[in-house]
């Protein structure tokens, strides 16, 4: 039997093993408690990258790290607010950070109300005269 192969792909159902720079990345990506957490560039130079591979590893997730990152836990909805609320209770993240959190559990706790807007129309000869 021949193994399909997708366009720029591998075989379907074969794994590949992550060089050292490569595992470093994904820990450095993927940890909360690293100082480059989520920050695919800063990540990349951490684990040793060029700026130029960083660069190209932000912008063009090549098969590697898609594969890794799709076999990483799918947080639950408890895990996501008591992360966002560990964020928003941290003195030492940045106002942006935590503002962003606070934003993300209202959406999750669908606390967002459309906005209200009342017009009122003055007819300004009846005050002119």
């Amino acid at each position: 039997m021949i193994n399909q192969i997708e366009v720029g792909g591998r075989p379907k159902g074969t794994t590949q093993q992550l060089d050292l720079r490569q595992q470093k990345f994904v820990e450095l990506y993927c940890d909360t408690g690293s100082a480059t957490y989520s920050n695919c560039y800063q990540s990349a130079l951490a684990a040793g990258y060029t700026e130029q591979t960083a660069r190209n590893l932000s912008h063009n997730r090549p098969t590697w790290l898609s594969d890794k990152l799709g076999q990483l836990r799918v947080f639950e909805p408890q895990d996501l607010v008591a992360k966002l609320s560990q964020i928003i209770d941290n003195p030492h993240e940045t106002t942006a950070n935590q503002l962003k959190a606070i934003d993300m559990l209202l959406k999750v706790n669908n606390m967002y109300r459309p906005a209200v807007h009342t017009f009122n129309q003055i007819n300004i000869q009846s005050v002119l005269d």
